[in-house]
């Protein structure tokens, strides 16, 4: 299996970047209940392994993943959200990137990869899917 950014998801501020083919079921939330998976991402250019969350809120998911002081975060709409989707990185040392977020047709968990703006490339993992690292 490959492991990123969820969580990705996982996986990193900012929206969608496109939305590929698949399940278009939408994540429903009830309003003022959140959702939160775990996310662990695996890269050596950011410096090996990082945990975070995932968190869906009624029409947001957002991701932070961290080590030590260094972090990466991003949010992206819960609307239309597929089995594949690209998903923003921004990273505490000024590094962006954009992953690719392959999510089980359950929207809870799945696998994806990214690259960031200086060529570092990762693997990660969220929901169920986190456990297997």
């Amino acid at each position: 299996m490959r492991v990123l950014s969820a969580a990705g998801y996982f996986l990193a501020l900012g929206t969608v970047a496109a939305n590929l083919g698949g399940c278009s079921t939408p994540i429903r939330t009830l309003p003022g209940t959140v959702k939160s998976l775990p996310v662990v991402v695996v890269s050596q250019g950011l410096g090996g392994t990082l945990h975070g969350s995932v968190r869906l809120e009624q029409t947001q998911g957002s991701y932070l993943v961290s080590k030590g002081k260094f972090s990466c975060t991003g949010s992206y709409a819960l609307s239309g959200v597929r089995e594949r989707i690209y998903v923003p990185i921004f990273c505490s040392d000024g590094r962006k990137g954009t992953a690719s977020v392959h999510n089980d047709p359950s929207l809870m968990s799945g696998t994806g990869s990214f690259t960031m703006s200086d060529g570092s490339t990762g693997e990660f993992a969220f929901g169920n899917d986190a456990k297997k690292f």
